[in-house]
């Protein structure tokens, strides 16, 4: 039995963001320890012939949990919020599964590990949107000196989804990201986010419905979860990064500027489609540098 699958998925408009993440395993994956495999969302058959040319394995995804047909309406992309929890189902024969969204690239390989460990030991692995970097916790809105509404993921998706009693008594918790994430094939808790799911989905959106899922298994039911330093899953427009000269990787933004393992382009429309765009980053050694976040230029 093979050890390690990385795991993404993407469409003809993600695919060039899904080819970067997929040189920067090869150019990071030294020991040749893991394996490569794509959920095609239609893709063309120019983009599966390159797949084929990389020796990438691939599979088109099916709505692993019941959801209402009215809220497709011919959005397959939809699926992977889905069958991102079911990905021994089409890939057999592995210990550990890491799924990786499209609009994330390895940055360094050392901490990456840290999602193989995890799994390896605990079932399941994830990192958690919060850091010293991510300066705003929470969005209030205000009616003068009273809270209005506070903007809270997990009280909007929990409470459109399961109840408002539960999206209350969760609103505080720490977001969980289900952008990259791990777990092991004997992990029993993958039963109980994949239920939890399934009830998400069927009430509520399904966009959203897996983070839904993960904050009910994960701080509710209490499966046994390693969360995972914020550098694991960095999001950069949350905060932007260091760079290191030296070492040729960005790194977190303070003091022990450890490198980032995962660089995720999430909610930065510009740089995931304009591969051109720069950013001014502070290097580790005191010069200002006008950097892309994609990997393409790494």
């Amino acid at each position: 039995m093979k050890k390690n699958l990385i795991v993404s998925s993407a469409d003809n408009k993600y695919f060039k963001l899904l080819c970067e993440l997929i040189n920067s395993i090869k150019f990071e994956n030294k020991d040749q320890n893991y394996d490569i495999a794509v959920l095609s969302i239609n893709l063309s058959n120019e983009n599966l012939e390159i797949l084929n040319n990389l020796s990438i394995q691939y599979k088109e995804p099916v709505w692993n949990v019941k959801v209402p047909k009215y809220k497709i309406q011919g959005r397959d992309h939809l699926k992977t919020q889905v069958s991102r929890f079911y990905l021994e189902e089409y890939f057999p024969g592995y210990e550990n599964y890491i799924w990786m969204d499209s609009d994330i690239w390895i940055n360094s390989f050392d901490e990456f590990k840290l999602y193989e460990r995890g799994s390896s030991t605990a079932g399941f692995a994830i990192t958690p949107q919060v850091d010293r970097a991510y300066h705003q916790l929470v969005n209030i809105k205000w009616i003068g000196p009273f809270p209005s509404k506070i903007n809270s993921i997990n009280y909007k998706n929990i409470s459109k989804s399961i109840s408002f009693k539960e999206g209350r008594n969760y609103a505080g918790y720490l977001t969980l990201n289900a952008g990259c994430f791990s777990y092991n094939k004997n992990f029993d808790g993958m039963n109980i986010i994949r239920k939890n799911l399934e009830k998400a989905a069927l009430k509520g959106r399904i966009f959203g419905s897996d983070q839904v899922a993960l904050c009910l298994s994960v701080f509710r039911d209490k499966i046994i979860t390693e969360l995972l330093p914020s550098y694991c899953n960095w999001m950069c427009d949350f905060h932007l990064p260091k760079y290191s000269l030296s070492s040729k990787k960005f790194v977190e933004p303070y003091i022990p500027n450890n490198p980032i393992a995962c660089m995720h382009l999430a909610g930065m429309d510009r740089d995931r489609f304009n591969d051109s765009i720069l950013h001014t980053i502070q290097s580790l050694e005191g010069n200002k540098l006008d950097l892309s976040l994609r990997f393409n230029h790494h």
